[in-house]
């Protein structure tokens, strides 16, 4: 009987690492939540932590951005437009999607592995414009991006672009007046 009773705690506590590592949202007793996309709940609607989507409309998709560390570094702090496309030569996931970040020229990172079907399906896998932020968070860059369907009109894209960007600057207390729009 304690052989057996080893045994099944070994394999609870092998099963709690395993998912653990799956989904780092699963948080120990007592430990708190920094994911930046608790951090911002005061500016966006809620969100949801574990697909990573913050907004899902019919014109408009407010998503993290995956992989920024690799591309990007603390002098990219701030916002960006860009476009959000497929990158079929990524030798890692044929069917991802980079984004682009206009002012720099350069991806800065992709589409959550976690949200990707859904989003290429949200977008009919065609190329999206959109408006963006990255941000240090203490220990992390961190960013996220809106991404308008092509079929909006540009004029509401830009309207509304300007109001999401109003809304982070004064979440983090930046400047608007140097924001470019050229979506």
């Amino acid at each position: 009987m304690g052989i057996f009773l080893i045994i099944v705690a070994a394999v609870v506590i092998a099963a709690y690492i395993i998912i653990k590592r799956k989904d780092p949202g699963i948080l120990d007793k007592g430990q708190t939540d920094r994911r930046p996309a608790m951090m911002m709940t005061s500016v966006m609607d809620e969100i949801d932590v574990h697909t990573g989507i913050l907004d899902y409309s019919d014109e408009a998709n407010d998503i993290f951005i995956a992989g920024l560390a690799h591309h990007v570094g603390k002098k990219d702090v701030g916002y960006f437009t860009g476009v959000i496309g497929n990158e079929p030569d990524n030798p890692h996931d044929r069917k991802a999607m980079a984004i682009y970040h206009n002012q720099l020229g350069k991806i800065v990172g992709y589409v959550p592995a976690a949200i990707l079907k859904e989003y290429r399906s949200w977008c009919s896998r065609r190329n999206c414009k959109c408006v963006g932020y990255i941000f240090f968070d203490g220990s992390s860059l961190r960013g996220r991006v809106r991404a308008y369907l092509p079929s909006l009109e540009q004029e509401k894209v830009v309207e509304d672009a300007l109001e999401y960007l109003q809304t982070v600057a004064e979440h983090f207390g930046w400047p608007t007046e140097d924001v470019n729009l050229s979506i």
